[in-house]
């Protein structure tokens, strides 16, 4: 059975004359009428009643032709939906990102995204950080969101830098360290940290114990939260510490302080696969480039942590000792 068939019958169906079903598929009568007791063979039973007089729809020529109309309308969708994706005005834009690293940026460029193409499905897909690379490479994605330390070294990536982000350690307004602006990481060995339980946490757990030992100690985990979210209400009652990137901060929280570290600042990317040719994505990407001064400009603007003037603004550091550790920051163990 080929589309053909139903084509063919449904506009018998119709119409009720193969003459005239035969003149509105340009095909000759005899043919048609050949195709019609093929379909009725394939299907073992008769679709028709017909004779010199009149031509009727059987019991059986009822429920195929409803079912027929339903086949044709998807048919007709799918062909409408391939070609609204060749022109870029439908279907899905697929983006993924460990939405615990949200930045402004993300949510604006797509909200535009789907003002300017409203029949295109933004699909948003949470996605761990270190599960994004093999969602790009295997194109179940067109779009993701790393440190640029992941996708460095992969020539099948290309990367746009949409964000540089600082990690800061926090600790409770009564810690001994919360008057200070700064802290090397290797003053924190004797603190007690806090980690993440479940599958959520396996990126951020890894991060901790990496900076710590390239710091030279191992940390202390000395207490389970499930998100982040608690994990800064624990901290802020005086219980443990925990390191945070600067974009879940940007709020100031009078509960916590905030603290700049010596870890080396990430660079954070857009990212796709070079040989993704789709338009969906390409416009994607020019909507985010447009974004990107006005995000880095308030980036430049943002506060220090604890209220301090901007070091970003002023072009300056803040010095700390001992001297700095470059961890892989934010990129879990393989």
């Amino acid at each position: 059975m080929e589309l053909r068939h139903l084509r063919y019958f449904q506009a018998v169906a119709e119409l009720l004359n193969f003459s005239r079903a035969a003149e509105r598929l340009h095909v000759a009568q005899p043919a048609l009428s050949r195709q019609i007791r093929d379909l009725e063979d394939e299907l073992g039973a008769r679709l028709f009643d017909r004779n010199r007089v009149r031509v009727q729809l059987t019991d059986a020529g009822r429920t195929f032709y409803t079912h027929t109309c339903k086949v044709l309308a998807q048919v007709e969708l799918a062909v409408a939906s391939v070609q609204d994706t060749t022109r870029g005005t439908g279907g899905e834009l697929i983006i993924c990102n460990d939405w615990r690293l949200a930045i402004s940026l993300i949510p604006a460029t797509i909200a535009e995204y789907r003002g300017r193409y409203p029949h295109v499905d933004v699909v948003l897909q949470d996605v761990l950080i270190h599960r994004q690379l093999a969602a790009l490479r295997a194109h179940r994605a067109h779009l993701g969101f790393l440190p640029r330390e992941e996708v460095v070294t992969r020539g099948d990536l290309d990367f746009l830098t949409v964000a540089n982000v600082e990690v800061l350690a926090v600790v409770g307004p009564g810690h001994r360290l919360a008057s200070r602006r700064a802290v090397g990481i290797a003053e924190l060995r004797d603190e007690k940290w806090l980690r993440i339980t479940g599958g959520r946490g396996e990126g951020y757990n890894t991060f901790i114990t990496q900076t710590c030992r390239l710091a030279g100690f191992t940390p202390n985990f000395h207490g389970e939260v499930s998100s982040l979210e608690t994990m800064e209400t624990v901290v802020a009652s005086g219980y443990g510490i925990c390191l945070l990137p600067d974009i879940l901060t940007m709020h100031q929280r009078p509960m916590l302080r905030l603290l700049k570290t010596d870890c080396s600042t990430v660079e954070l990317c857009a990212v796709w696969p070079r040989a993704e040719s789709s338009l969906l994505l390409r416009q994607y990407l020019e909507i985010l480039r447009r974004h990107l001064p006005a995000q880095r400009a308030s980036a430049a603007a943002a506060p220090e942590p604890n209220g301090g003037a901007s070091s970003r603004r002023r072009g300056t550091s803040i010095p700390i000792q001992p001297a700095a550790v470059r961890p892989p920051v934010l990129s879990p163990a393989r």
